[in-house]
């Protein structure tokens, strides 16, 4: 926020001009009181630390777009709050409850990255709802850090809104399903127990009410300017045997109709502001912060004013403003750079999409996905068969794909548990359709699943095939699939474990496709490591080692390549051994319970 108008400037005060800017944007913060500001804009909360207020922006979050377009159509969504983690040591809470904010869906923003343990909670969003609302149920969230606060002194200042209540619905994700845990309501106002909510009205016509006179005075220079969206009843207590208004709970504005819509509420040492929606609320909070609030609970401004006049311009020291200058010069090249790269993250999040889309959608997007993998693997005349067979009642198979020596084709499916027996022999009827319908036995099927896809693809079960489902594709001759894998796939073709023409004539294998490199031989498990995992001691027999040689390790069923920097047999190196008990040099660490191979030269 500029505290200077430009516009009468010459052009060969610009640069003098970017100066005083720059150097006044540089201030001090006080360490008290800290303030957490939740849904504030931009520039309001620019002015606070412009006033030198230690300010946090964070968010009850935004609402979410859910792509639940039909009646089979839900998604999981996480919450999208930001809290500091600190928040029960924070001295002001401001927070506006209008936020009209909407994002897109985006499937890996609603999948925990980190987790621990078999079990975990998440929410679901389903049809008829498109449009997802966290904030009511980040609310009661809020409430319960304020009330870790306890007995310490702060202030809640609460930009209000129409009340409002969500419904919703929890699942419980599971190793092995995931399961519908019931629903629960929230309100917009869940984060206070003492909102004293009346009715909801929206209009403009209020006044203040007989209060302190700078806080009236405060209220009378905006209230022109303010909309109100909810009314408040007084509280009552019991004393000297009669009900009677509760004395902490102060009336600040009324509307037309004596309905209060604004008020203050003392409890203990903190006290709560509720204020309609002012449109100026940068000048509303500075002046309300700095010369009404700290007379109201003096105990959190401990402003202190010793030598702080150092701080103005008038007093800075030689070179202060060039430092200054050439500081802020700094910091706008890095933010370039750092938008530049934001660019570039985003440009390549949409263009590898398909890789997160394969391992959590499901229906068409599912089927739109793999596609466009498939297609990355190098397979030509990719057809998706709901646009072929639109007019077909009969159950077809998702997607074909014309081979030089017949016809592939495939079945997929997303699902929140692991596939059925008949889930998995589904695409053996459509083969067998396909194979009369050509008149010979050139076709292929397979079977890919998207299994347990509210689960990290990590912690599910993998494979997720039984042994009779395995045996009965092989009996079939059949492919089964996980989309899983073929996720790794992809990183271990840009890593050269293996190529895409061996992974497409895997893909034609029966059983559980197997995408492990072809041609190796085994080397050793190492019985011992140093150095971090960079030298192993391992024994061979009748296999020749050699320095600067390529092999394989093995941890876990995936594979990646390692290099030998230096052979050592009886503690004296060597350029190649084929026998006995030597150490291993490699160029990248190995990990515990590794097995070393080699690929085998075809001559």
């Amino acid at each position: 926020m500029k505290i200077f108008s430009k516009k009468e400037a010459d052009d060969n005060d610009v640069e003098e001009d970017k100066r005083i800017e720059s150097s006044e944007e540089e201030v001090e913060v006080n360490i008290k009181p800290r303030i957490c500001c939740l849904d504030i804009v931009d520039d309001t909360i620019t002015s606070l630390k412009n006033a030198r207020f230690n300010v946090y922006s964070g968010t009850l979050g935004n609402k979410i777009k859910v792509p639940n377009t039909g009646r089979t159509k839900n998604h999981q969504v996480l919450l999208n709050y930001d809290f500091p983690p600190n928040l029960h040591e924070y001295d002001i809470i401001i927070l506006d409850l209008e936020n009209y904010k909407v994002d897109e869906y985006s499937a890996e923003n609603h999948v925990r990255k980190n987790h621990t343990g078999k079990n975990a909670l998440s929410l679901l969003s389903s049809y008829p709802e498109t449009v997802f609302d966290p904030r009511p149920l980040c609310s009661q969230i809020l409430g319960g850090h304020i009330k870790k606060i306890g007995n310490r002194p702060y202030i809640l200042i609460v930009f209000t809104t129409s009340s409002y209540t969500v419904e919703y619905e929890t699942i419980l994700l599971s190793e092995y399903d995931t399961r519908r845990q019931g629903t629960e309501e929230h309100n917009i106002y869940s984060f206070s127990e003492n909102a004293y909510l009346a009715n909801s009205k929206y209009g403009t016509e209020m006044s203040a009410c007989e209060i302190r006179e700078d806080l009236r005075n405060l209220i009378n220079a905006h209230i022109d300017e303010t909309v109100y969206n909810q009314t408040f009843h007084h509280p009552h207590i019991w004393g000297d045997s009669k009900s009677k208004p509760n004395p902490d709970f102060v009336p600040l504005i009324k509307n037309a109709s004596d309905d209060i819509v604004s008020y203050c509420m003392f409890i203990n040492k903190s006290v709560s502001f509720y204020f309609p929606q002012i449109k100026r609320k940068a000048e509303f909070l500075n002046t309300f912060l700095l010369n009404i609030a700290p007379e109201i609970t003096p105990d959190i401004f401990p402003f202190s004013s010793t030598f702080n006049w150092k701080n103005n311009k008038e007093y800075w020291l030689p070179k202060h403003e060039t430092l200054l200058f050439e500081k802020k010069e700094i910091e706008n090249e890095f933010k370039i750079r750092i938008d530049n790269k934001e660019v570039e993250i985003s440009e390549n999040l949409s263009k590898y999409s398909f890789l997160h889309s394969i391992i959590t959608e499901t229906g068409d997007d599912l089927v739109e996905a793999l596609i466009e993998f498939l297609e990355w693997l190098g397979f030509e005349n990719v057809l998706n068969c709901d646009k072929k067979y639109a007019d077909s009642d009969i159950l077809e198979e998702d997607i074909q794909i014309e081979l030089y020596n017949g016809l592939l084709i495939v079945e997929c499916k997303g699902i929140g548990g692991t596939s059925t027996d008949a889930n998995c022999s589904q695409i053996s009827k459509i083969k067998h359709r396909r194979c009369k319908e050509r008149n010979k036995f050139d076709v292929y099927a397979l079977y890919i699943v998207n299994h347990q896809r509210y689960l990290p693809p990590s912690t599910r079960q993998n494979p997720p095939f039984t042994d009779n489902q395995i045996q009965d594709a092989i009996n079939d001759e059949r492919g089964l699939l996980s989309t899983w894998q073929l996720f790794d796939l992809y990183f271990d073709i840009e890593n050269a474990i293996i190529d895409k023409k061996q992974a497409r004539e895997n893909i034609l294998e029966f059983g559980i496709v197997d995408f492990s490199p072809r041609d190796l031989v085994f080397i050793d498990e190492p019985k011992e490591l140093f150095h971090n995992g960079e030298i192993c001691i391992v024994n061979i027999s009748d296999t020749n080692l050699t320095v600067g040689e390529e092999i394989y390790v093995q941890k876990n069923g995936k594979f990646s390549k390692n290099t030998i920097e230096d052979i050592q047999k009886d503690n004296v190196s060597t350029k190649t051994v084929s026998e006995g008990e030597i150490g291993l040099k490699f160029a990248q660490p190995i990990k515990k319970n590794s097995t070393l191979w080699k690929k085998i030269k075809n001559t």
